[in-house]
């Protein structure tokens, strides 16, 4: 299978790129044809497909994830190029086997912070003025934005709906309370993951989990980083 891992690293998270790569060449598909795509102001073309995208001040640079990634798709031939693509957020590392287990049409992590909650105590968006929302009394799932992907059709399909929502949501003068996640959540709401992946393919580095540290999301100073 041909597979693409892309992430986003302007600013200072170029910084967790370089490691990021390290481990997915050492864990991530291994038996697979795994081409990396780094989105970034930056140069990271000794470690990637480096593809330019301007930084933009938090949490625009999140916010506009499936923007980027549309974009790209559009521009180029990954569909026909990739059998499957994923997307990682630079700060996470793989810190063991990830195999053919997360091969599906369309991928989602359920988020560590929500797992064995009620559906009542999901961060959903519950504004109805903006496309991200979810009305109280619906969804089984808060899904984590730090790991998704799938089959490169359907993601493509998947990012493509979702950008577009977010411009809507913006012309609105609305931004979802968390960002791109939420517009995430609503899409996975409305066209259901074939595969969901537990907690542990998002796993916080300093928790204790019930799963196995798949992928880690690492410790950081988010408000020094995203300065």
């Amino acid at each position: 299978m041909r597979i693409a891992l892309t992430t986003i690293a302007t600013g200072r998270y170029i910084e967790f790129v370089p490691p990021l790569l390290d481990s997915a060449s050492d864990f991530f598909l291994r038996e697979h044809d795994v081409t990396f795509h780094v989105f970034t102001d930056r140069d990271a073309s000794n470690w990637a497909y480096s593809h330019y995208t301007f930084h933009e001040r938090w949490p625009l640079v999140t916010l506009h994830r499936h923007r980027t990634l549309t974009d790209w798709f559009r521009r180029t031939d990954a569909c026909e190029q990739y059998d499957y693509v994923f997307h990682c957020d630079s700060d996470m590392r793989f810190s063991t086997t990830v195999g053919d287990e997360i091969l599906s049409d369309l991928v989602a992590t359920i988020h560590p912070g929500f797992y064995g909650k009620r559906p009542a105590e999901f961060s959903y968006e519950r504004r109805s003025e903006s496309l991200a929302c979810i009305k109280r009394g619906s969804g089984e799932r808060y899904y984590a934005g730090g790991f998704q992907g799938g089959a490169s059709q359907v993601y493509f399909a998947a990012c493509r709906e979702i950008a577009d929502r977010v411009s809507k949501d913006e012309h609105n003068g609305i931004t979802a309370v968390w960002h791109d996640e939420s517009h995430w959540n609503r899409y996975l709401f409305e066209h259901p993951p074939t595969l969901e992946l537990d907690p542990g393919y998002c796993y916080p580095e300093s928790w204790t989990l019930p799963f196995e540290r798949k992928i880690l999301a690492l410790d950081k100073d988010h408000a020094a980083m995203r300065a």
